[in-house]
């Protein structure tokens, strides 16, 4: 049973990153953020959902209406597994409004636990680019610096009651699309590793689980390269968020 607001006991929910959405309709035709997942987790008896939050918001007003959506379900213990920016959203709902204690754990995909010299590049960007970047991502993009994150994890503590997980990801700058390879070289030699967007150090948090090899676009199943069986292009997201699923499933 997937997305019904009514289920019991347990619930699994996805939560999208910057620019995100749950599901758009274009010219007819129905768009994921986590492409193809809801239908592929239907073979699961665990509710899954997914909810929209502000695309470019503050995180205080995403975690509110994260917070809001949990809120409408009647499941008793709540699994969180959060792209992006979505992982920073969970932790504040935690820390704030997670009083029933009912979550129980969290799992981030290269969320930038410790910010992204990305944003602040974006932010500071005197290119064009840079200018229509912050059009779509500000004011998101003032939490998501490097000393915006330091400050948050200052203020927002982990809850001795909640697991917290954490996965990387990255591709070196020959497997990326073109897109992203500067970004990828200049978050390489500032901060090493990275999926383009968020460096492999800042996505780790709490119980590490490992670096996935893909871009961080590719995580929720929309590849920008070329299909490349060598280089595991494009990632399985199917398969990686299937096996997670299960996990929780059977945790109890």
């Amino acid at each position: 049973m997937v997305n019904s607001i009514n289920a019991p006991n347990r619930a699994i929910v996805f939560v999208h990153g910057l620019l995100g959405f749950s599901t758009v309709t274009i010219l007819g035709k129905d768009f994921q953020y986590f492409r193809s997942l809801s239908p592929y987790l239907q073979q699961f008896s665990l509710p899954v959902f997914f909810p929209a939050l502000p695309p470019a918001g503050y995180i205080e007003e995403r975690a509110r209406a994260l917070s809001a959506f949990l809120d409408q379900l009647k499941a008793e213990r709540i699994d969180l597994i959060a792209h992006s920016m979505g992982g920073l959203d969970c932790r504040y709902v935690i820390h704030h409004f997670n009083s029933q204690r009912r979550i129980r754990t969290l799992t981030t995909i290269t969320t930038p636990h410790h910010g992204s010299p990305l944003a602040q590049w974006v932010i500071d960007g005197e290119v064009p680019f840079s200018a229509c970047l912050r059009r779509l991502a500000l004011p998101a993009l003032y939490d998501l610096t490097p000393q915006s994150c330091k400050q948050f994890n200052a203020e927002i503590g982990d809850d001795p009651d909640v697991i917290y997980r954490s996965y990387a990801a990255m591709r070196p700058v020959g497997e990326m699309p073109l897109l992203f390879r500067p970004w990828t070289e200049a978050l390489s030699a500032s901060d090493g590793d990275n999926d383009s967007q968020v460096p492999v150090a800042s996505a780790r948090w709490g119980e590490f689980k490992g670096i996935l090899r893909a871009d961080h676009v590719e995580l929720t199943g929309w590849n920008m390269g070329w299909r490349n069986t060598a280089q595991a292009r494009p990632f399985e997201h199917l398969r990686f968020y299937a096996s997670l699923v299960q996990e929780l499933a059977a945790s109890g």
